[in-house]
């Protein structure tokens, strides 16, 4: 099943496993199972909402739809800036409130990736954000690809926010095998298979959050799309 409209909350809240899940698991299965069923919920960290406002700005193009800039001059150390702020909170409770500086590391991200030769035809051609269910080998599984470019070309593309000097495939390629990141991309392609959409292709568009934001496609050939779904169903 493809759904189109579920939010980002409500996916992750559902029972079904995501790569997230399988990533813990292939590290320690007791310490996956207490991320997945009994950890409490934190605190988005300073990287993690970057993370999430870059795929915002590039997804959506106007942030305003989901951001909003925090007031100017705002001394959040006064007791009066910080009931302003609380009231500012209360007034835009629908949207996350950001900085000057993130409104302009996600407009650059934006117009580089928009503007990137050969990132631009994948971001016209997309559907972005679609949620994937399925089950495989007995497990209920759940995938969430931020582009479906299944119509063009038969492709997936992630994209994935870098430090400055980190978007180079090398270094890229590095942190995906230590990290487990093609556990993620191999239960998208499992998963779009299943629902009868299978891509034969797959990409990252990776996106430095400082200036001059650079972007780079990496493409996963033949041989790591297949290694990505076999770690996958090990």
């Amino acid at each position: 099943m493809i759904d189109d409209d579920i939010t980002l909350e409500d996916y992750h809240a559902l029972p079904a496993m995501s790569a997230h899940n399988l990533m813990d698991a292939e590290v320690n299965c007791v310490i996956a199972h207490y991320n997945k069923n009994l950890k409490t919920v934190k605190l988005a960290t300073a990287a993690m909402i970057n993370g999430t406002l870059i795929h915002a700005a590039i997804e959506t193009i106007d942030i305003a739809q989901l951001y909003v800039l925090e007031p100017p001059g705002l001394n959040k150390r006064t007791t009066a800036g910080k009931q302003e702020l609380k009231e500012f909170h209360e007034a835009n409770s629908d949207k996350t409130i950001i900085t000057e500086k993130q409104w302009t590391m996600a407009a650059g991200c934006r117009e580089a990736a928009w503007s990137h030769l050969y990132a631009k035809p994948y971001l016209e051609a997309a559907k972005f954000e679609r949620s994937g269910f399925a089950t495989i080998n007995g497990v209920d599984v759940k995938a969430r690809p931020d582009l479906d470019c299944y119509e063009h070309q038969r492709t997936l593309v992630d994209i994935k926010s870098r430090q400055k000097g980190a978007a180079n495939v090398e270094k890229w390629l590095k942190d995906w095998w230590a990290y487990g990141t093609y556990i993620q991309a191999g239960l998208q392609l499992l998963v779009w298979e299943k629902l009868n959409m299978p891509c034969e292709h797959y990409y990252y568009l990776l996106v430095e959050n400082a200036e001059p934001y650079q972007v780079h496609m990496v493409y996963l050939d033949e041989e790591l799309i297949e290694i990505s779904k076999e770690k996958t169903l090990d």
